[in-house]
């Protein structure tokens, strides 16, 4: 299974320079487009995590830019197109799918009521160019995931169907990964 963007650098419009109105709270909230190939047969449904690893010496923490679960594939579907903006229109192009939340719901940063905090947010990083890691992973079954689940949940649920990286002994659920830069 594998990412395709037509980008490596993630555009102005999906990161800290995009238009206000674009924004929620400061923060970009149109999530930019990109196409997953490859899917295995059999997978019914797709997982999504846009992380910075970047900012643990910034934040302390990798910052989770954005999380969906339970994003249902057509049948048979090989390949399937993810449309910019997809993060909140989520709920009328993928019925049954749910958001987790992003970094601005941590305690540590105090933004859990903006309504921007189960939303993709565009990359800001303040000290210099990050890579942001965007990872894709494919299951047969749907995930015990509620609306508003934080990525460790995922990652959980990910290890119990066999489909995290570090599962030992449990047959492998395909997933993809990229790097993709974001401009300071």
């Amino acid at each position: 299974m594998r990412i395709v963007t037509d980008f490596e650098v993630i555009p102005d419009a999906f990161s800290k320079y995009a238009p206000e109105q674009n924004k929620i709270d400061g923060h970009a909230v149109v999530s930019f487009p990109f196409k997953v190939e490859g899917i295995k047969p059999g997978s019914r449904y797709l997982h999504v995590a846009f992380t910075d690893p970047d900012s643990i010496p910034v934040a302390g923490f990798a910052w989770i830019h954005w999380c969906a679960s339970n994003i249902p594939l057509p049948e048979g579907a090989e390949s399937i197109p993810i449309p910019e903006d997809f993060s909140r229109n989520m709920p009328s192009l993928a019925p049954g799918a749910v958001r987790g939340k992003n970094s601005l719901a941590s305690r540590f940063v105090g933004q859990s009521s903006s309504p921007a905090s189960s939303l993709y947010i565009g990359p800001t990083p303040p000290d210099r160019a990050h890579f942001y890691l965007l990872r894709v992973w494919a299951t047969r079954d749907r995930l015990d995931l509620p609306e508003g689940f934080w990525l460790s949940d995922l990652l959980h649920r990910l290890r119990e169907t066999g489909s995290a990286p570090d599962a030992s002994n449990t047959p492998q659920v395909p997933q993809a990964c990229t790097l993709l830069k974001g401009r300071a």
